[in-house]
């Protein structure tokens, strides 16, 4: 089974109980947005929350967005400042990939004559950059983009897990669907676990652009999923 976790720091060391166990988990995702957006409401949305852990995935626009793209250099370098500013706090770290898009509903939004590269291959250089900066920064990695890549997804109106014309009704390619939200959900939790970073009286903060806000969610965000694993847990 491939390993979708890149575990590049040593565990804290803490024991989890599954008595008193509890945390709350902040969504600070917000359509649109990208490196340069988190950036300008990190002290704000994050920072100013003072939380243990931040869960940062962002990166579709960057990329995708043909109003928001900036270079792999500038998303790269964007990437590096909001990580050294959250550390710098003491803030635990989670970096996780973008999923991959359905270009046929993307070219419907945005002119394709603005990409070099297909959307996939720049949201895989956008997994590459994401590890790589794990790596040099002892951070823990999800590789969500190879998670759904294994799976085939999206299909272009076959799959459930990617809104599409066929399970939700909209040409959208990007946004996952509930149960695309609860698969993201789940494999973060498990990753938190697995990794006894699920620590008692702990705020997380999910910090990212509309695929962690949840557009088209209905409410069952991947923030929301976390949350009720999480208390689920506690009760166990």
């Amino acid at each position: 089974m491939r390993n979708y976790f890149s575990n590049t720091v040593l565990t804290l060391g803490l024991v989890i109980s599954s008595l008193g166990v509890s945390a709350q988990v902040i969504n600070a995702g917000v359509g649109g947005n990208n490196t340069m957006n988190l950036l300008s409401r990190l002290d704000k949305d994050v920072l100013e929350q003072h939380p243990d852990l931040v869960i940062l995935m962002v990166g579709t626009n960057d990329m995708l967005n043909s109003k928001k793209m900036i270079s792999y250099k500038k998303y790269e370098d964007n990437l590096v400042t909001l990580i050294r500013k959250i550390k710098e706090k003491g803030i635990e770290i989670v970096l996780m990939s973008p999923p991959p898009a359905d270009s046929v509903y993307l070219f419907e939004r945005h002119d394709k004559n603005l990409f070099r590269a297909s959307p996939n291959e720049k949201l895989d250089s956008v997994r590459q950059i994401n590890l790589r900066i794990a790596v040099n920064n002892e951070l823990k990695f999800i590789d969500l983009y190879q998670a759904f890549t294994d799976l085939d997804l999206p299909k272009h109106n076959t799959d459930l897990f990617i809104r599409n014309q066929k399970n939700s009704g909209v040409s959208d390619g990007v946004h996952p669907t509930e149960l695309g939200y609860h698969f993201i959900g789940e494999m973060v939790f498990y990753f938190l676990k697995g990794n006894q970073l699920v620590q008692k009286q702990q705020k997380i903060v999910c910090f990212g652009d509309s695929i962690t806000k949840g557009s088209g969610a209905k409410g069952k965000t991947y923030p929301v999923i976390l949350q009720n694993l999480i208390n689920d847990y506690d009760h166990k």
